[in-house]
């Protein structure tokens, strides 16, 4: 039996191109490369290993107030953003690209004052407002896939977000892991720059979504409230599992070159992520994304507890590729089943940004609670254990949680009716 809206894959005369060819594909999601390159490079590496040269006595606190302020700037602003793109968008049309672009120079201009930063209190000012410009850009930028591409073609991109994603990931990490923390600001600056270019490339679908349509409300608050709280506990032990990692491979393993070590680590962990990303975002496609979605958290689980059980370089490998399984479904399934989950596409940039506020809270609590962790019980085997444990723990919960989800198979049947096009050329084609 056929998908609803399937027969409508190719371009159709006056009608919506319900396909999305790979070419667009790859250019729409271009510029998650220098976004991922940013997150990897910096808070993973870079910024712990320049808070060693910084503040050697107090490195792990410095780290965990870095990391919770701007966990706080990219809670805030996401929504903030994403409401005024939507804003504009409704009584301008365009494709948001002005508020894109306006975020990315913010992040590169503080990029670059970080390089020149000589204390922990100017680095970790430079460090955030660099951060409150990325979530600026991203909070628009994410909107584009709705806006942009059919429903039924949701899960596919999204899976080749997650490739783009990963693959910043993976240059952002080896780059990182070679070269000094200031050469790695550099380069991300670089990125964002090139990343930023892309955008104009992107062009808008040729058809006309009728206001009336785009206003329509697609689903209640139910599945969106579940999808937040499934992604609350994958974000709380992503957060607990990667800030502390550096100072794992420092205290416990005592790797002569604890960049180096992370960065091979997490290699290993993006290749088996780069190996699912594409295939689950397509499976995503064709069956339940809830279920889709709750078996990425399983791999997950399993290696953190692993990572805490056995903690030898030898191992480490193996559990780092089992987890990348399962976090290559984080990009791309369940970004689909979050925007399957909007209560109204029309507001999709704002509740995408609220969306993210499960990632980021995560983001703020998490280092408070691995730096308590690791000061009340030292730099020990123990305290690391400890937070591994509960990683794999808020893994796990977020498998089971995400299965209270209503479904997608409800929201297929009106696939057709409300595929999303861009309204530029209804609104008057004004460019934001």
């Amino acid at each position: 039996m056929r998908r609803p809206g399937r027969e409508n894959l190719g371009t159709q005369k006056g009608g919506v191109n319900a396909g999305y060819s790979l070419r667009a594909s790859a250019l729409l999601n271009a510029f998650w490369v220098p976004l991922a390159f940013q997150e990897a490079a910096l808070l993973a590496i870079a910024v712990p290993a320049r808070l060693l040269e910084l503040a050697p006595k107090s490195y792990t606190s410095a780290l965990a107030t870095i990391a919770s302020l701007s966990a706080v700037v990219s809670m805030i602003a996401p929504p903030i953003a994403g409401a005024i793109s939507d804003r504009l968008r409704r009584k301008r049309g365009g494709m948001r690209k002005s508020i894109i672009v306006s975020g990315a120079v913010i992040d590169l201009i503080f990029l670059l004052l970080a390089t020149r930063a000589t204390t922990t209190l100017q680095f970790g000012t430079y460090f955030v407002l660099s951060i409150l410009g990325a979530m600026i850009a991203t909070a628009a930028y994410q909107a584009l896939l709705p806006d942009l591409v059919p429903r039924q073609s949701w899960g596919a991109v999204s899976g080749i977000r997650g490739a783009a994603t990963l693959l910043g990931t993976v240059i952002g990490l080896a780059i990182a892991a070679t070269v000094n923390p200031n050469a790695t600001l550099l380069a991300t600056a670089c990125f964002v720059a090139v990343g930023t270019a892309s955008v104009y490339g992107i062009r808008a679908n040729p058809a006309i979504v009728r206001e009336e349509e785009r206003r329509a409300q697609v689903r209640d608050w139910h599945d969106f409230i579940v999808a937040f709280l499934a992604r609350l506990f994958v974000g709380f032990g992503l957060s607990l599992l990667m800030t502390f990692a550096l100072y794992f491979f420092h205290d416990v393993l005592h790797v002569a070159d604890p960049q180096a070590g992370t960065g091979l680590v997490a290699g290993a962990s993006l290749a088996g992520a780069i190996t699912s990303t594409i295939v689950l975002g397509r499976l995503s496609d064709r069956f339940s994304r809830k279920w889709v979605v709750a078996s990425c958290g399983v791999p997950m689980a399993l290696a953190a507890c692993g990572f805490a059980l056995v903690p030898n370089m030898h191992a480490i490998y193996a559990f780092a590729l089992l987890f990348g399984l399962g976090y290559g479904g984080v990009f791309s399934s369940a970004w689909a089943l979050a925007i399957d989950s909007i209560p109204q596409l029309r507001d999709v940039a704002r509740d995408l940004g609220i969306w993210g506020l499960a990632s980021n809270i995560p983001g703020i609590v998490a280092p408070i609670i691995g730096g308590w962790i690791l000061a009340r019980f030292g730099t020990t085997t123990f305290a690391y254990q400890l937070l591994f444990f509960g990683s794999g723990l808020s893994f796990a919960t977020g498998s089971v949680v995400v299965l209270a989800i209503r479904g997608p198979q409800k929201l297929a049947a009106r696939s057709q009716e409300f595929s999303l096009a861009s309204p530029s050329s209804a609104l008057g084609g004004k460019e934001l």
